[in-house]
């Protein structure tokens, strides 16, 4: 016990010790959490004091987690108490006992652990090593979309997040990857929102496509992991249940003026305006859902709704808050988004699917393209059943 204690004490010295403060005070004598951001961490160093202290504050905050694991590793710590070291090591730059407690983020130390992790899991073939040449096409992909660090960290974080809950194996060293990303998402966050990172939509337009039922259309997935684990009939009722519900809402709505006044004054955020004289996109959502499994082979509908849930969330959200290049009545920013969701959800489900892998990422650039296109066809329609036939044409043949 008196063992792990002095450990976690040395980490938190360790962690203590805030090269962007001491630079400061040495070089231009102020004291750098006065300026710029106020935090004691490699972006600030660089903003206020130059490149060379950045690159020094940089390498200490990297390396100073991984050595105060390593040395509580040749100590003969356990692998919990190696990761609480480092864990102790970000509570010091955090909370530098010296500084009254006000110092950086550690998110620098954080990700050099992460990333450590994340060696051990491809080494020990506990994560396949192509994963990361679908992630680092996505860090690329959402760096020019968002461009702000914080960002792109608050897209990538939570893919990395789920490919390790769905690749990798249950172990002590997973949960503490995952602490680990959960904290640095959780930093980027706060980031984010202090630092109004986000651009807020500005057209009228634009304002209407962020509401709940965007937020609520990644819930789908629960019908395509109810389908992977149970049979055809029993998922049609599921989704033909849902559906019938929404279509039914529709029908009293366009039958009855009163009705659809009472929706569209008391319960605003449930239909878009241009909803007014139509079918809802939820119902058309539901029913190309259940249209996916009634016609098509089990592993290609799973693939097709994936699609539709992902890939229109990606592209809604993207394209309404970063949208810059218009093609047609879309974004490259926002088909952009679409695609890489669409190909990373193909990457991951066919680990799961007896499915050609090449002919899933077909199918996500069918389903992108299909989304980009101005058809007359809703896409919530229109993208899982065009993907899904293309897909069975070329299993075919």
């Amino acid at each position: 016990m008196a063992h792990t204690f002095f450990l976690l004490l040395g980490g938190y010295l360790v962690g203590s010790l805030s090269p962007a403060y001491f630079l400061g005070k040495l070089l231009f004598n102020l004291d750098i959490r006065s300026e710029g951001t106020g935090n004691a961490g490699t972006i600030n160093t660089y903003k206020v004091l130059g490149l060379g202290p950045a690159i020094g504050t940089a390498l200490f905050d990297l390396a100073k987690g991984l050595i105060a694991m390593h040395l509580a590793s040749q100590l003969g710590a356990s692998a919990l108490v190696m990761h609480l070291t480092g864990c102790a090591v970000i509570i010091g730059h955090v909370f530098p006992f010296y500084l009254g407690f006000k110092g950086g983020q550690g998110v620098a130390t954080a990700t050099a652990m992460m990333l450590y992790y994340l060696f051990l899991f491809i080494s020990r073939g506990w994560l396949p090593g192509d994963l990361f040449l679908y992630l680092g096409l996505a860090v690329i992909s959402f760096a020019y979309i968002a461009s702000k660090e914080e960002l792109v960290g608050l897209s990538i974080l939570p893919l990395l997040a789920a490919s390790v809950i769905i690749l990798a194996p249950s172990s002590e060293y997973k949960i503490y990857l995952l602490s680990l990303i959960l904290y640095i998402l959780t930093i980027n966050i706060i980031n984010i929102s202090n630092f109004n990172l986000f651009p807020s939509p500005q057209e009228e337009k634009k304002q209407q496509e962020i509401n709940w039922r965007l937020f609520l259309r990644p819930a789908a997935i629960i019908f395509v992991i109810h389908y992977f684990h149970s049979s055809r009939p029993s998922s049609l009722v599921l989704v033909g249940s849902v559906a019938l519900f929404f279509i039914l809402l529709d029908i009293s709505r366009l039958f009855s003026k009163d009705v659809n006044i009472f929706f569209f004054k008391k319960i605003k955020e449930l239909y878009k305006k241009k909803e007014f004289k139509a079918f809802s996109s939820i119902s058309l959502f539901l029913v190309a859902i259940f249209l996916s499994i009634l016609f098509f082979e089990k592993d290609i509908a799973i693939l097709a709704v994936s699609f539709l849930i992902f890939g229109d969330f990606f592209s809604k959200f993207y394209g309404v808050h970063f949208g810059r290049t218009k093609i047609f009545d879309k974004t490259l920013e926002g088909s952009l988004a679409h695609f890489i969701a669409c190909l990373l959800t193909a990457y991951l489900a066919t680990h799961f699917l007896a499915f050609s892998r090449p002919i899933a990422f077909l199918g996500a650039l069918v389903a992108t393209i299909v989304e980009l296109l101005p058809l007359r066809i809703n896409d919530n329609f229109s993208v899982p059943l065009l993907s899904a036939a293309v897909m069975t044409v070329f299993q075919i043949f």
